[in-house]
């Protein structure tokens, strides 16, 4: 690969910071491998509780973390038909269209780095290709993360696991990156009302926004309304 070390930020100890530093990359890449320059990545729950090993011992350690990003196709391995070097592309959690391959293997410092199909908190990863799906050029590189699991999640949990029907009712509790997401999939589904409870009259104007029909402040117990 012409890329032969990256940058990323290291979980190596449960409940520590986790540290930045540089690894190094694989010689080559193998069938379904995918190696993406990351533009933007966000951060969710997922990560916050794979630090504070919530689950319990992570027998993973050391690891990169990530599932959600913007980035730019450099090079791909055999067998990858769905993205090319120059594609601009999100990274995403949930399995796409393509090979799942095996992940990558990462040296830190004489030992194994371990990573998943994906992780964005490095400058350059070797993904699944399965974990990579095309945007336009033009589309918005700060917010395309958004599309690999908050607006994902919530599309799945409107359609296929609360399966909302028109003029059917949701409260949503959190106006956050997800519960923003899903009073918006409501909205485009028809449900009503659209309930939108929070602590933070801020976030609830948004929601508003985004297609709640209904606010509750449930610290304060004030209300908005849509027009």
């Amino acid at each position: 690969m012409k890329v032969k070390t990256a940058k990323g930020a290291i979980l190596a100890q449960s409940r520590e910071p986790l540290i930045v530093d540089e690894f190094t990359l694989p010689d080559e890449l193998g069938v379904g491998q995918v190696l993406v320059k990351i533009h933007y990545t966000s951060i969710c729950g997922a990560q916050l509780n794979e630090i504070a090993a919530v689950k319990g011992p992570d027998k993973f350690l050391p690891h990169l973390l990530g599932h959600e990003a913007s980035g730019t196709v450099l090079e791909t391995g055999p067998g990858v038909t769905t993205v090319k070097a120059g594609d601009p592309v999100i990274l995403h959690w949930r399995p796409g269209k393509g090979i799942q391959c095996q992940p990558p293997s990462y040296s830190w410092h004489g030992k194994k780095l371990n990573a998943g199909w994906v992780t964005t908190f490095n400058d350059y990863a070797v993904v699944s290709e399965n974990r990579v799906t095309v945007v336009p050029d033009d589309f918005d590189k700060k917010i395309a993360p958004l599309l690999g699991c908050a607006v994902t999640t919530a599309l799945g949990v409107i359609n296929n696991d609360a399966k909302v029907k028109i003029g059917e009712s949701v409260v949503i509790f959190g106006s956050g990156g997800v519960g923003l997401n899903l009073a918006q999939c409501a909205a485009m589904v028809g449900a009503y009302p659209i309930v939108a409870v929070d602590i933070v009259d801020r976030k609830l104007e948004m929601a508003l926004k985004f297609g709640a029909t209904h606010t509750v402040n449930s610290k304060a117990t004030t209300n908005l309304e849509s027009d």
